[in-house]
């Protein structure tokens, strides 16, 4: 299955950080640079996204512009 859509890279991270908490970040990772190592450059692409998102569901920031109810 290849991810494509924000939900989709969304709720892979939402699922990684579920199952792995802080080292969903580093699995990511690592999936990201296996595929570069693999040539799969489409999928690299996609796995560091999923990085960025997983970033953004453990930072205990607030993103700009945005509200905590």
């Amino acid at each position: 299955m290849t991810m494509k859509s924000n939900s989709e890279i969304w709720r892979c991270a939402s699922l990684l950080v579920d199952q792995y908490g802080e080292m969903a970040l580093n699995g990511a990772a690592i999936k990201a640079d296996q595929l570069a190592n693999e040539g799969d450059q489409e999928g690299r692409f996609i796995w560091l996204k999923v990085t960025r998102a997983v970033e953004e569901l453990l930072s205990d920031e607030v993103p700009e512009g945005t509200s905590v109810h």
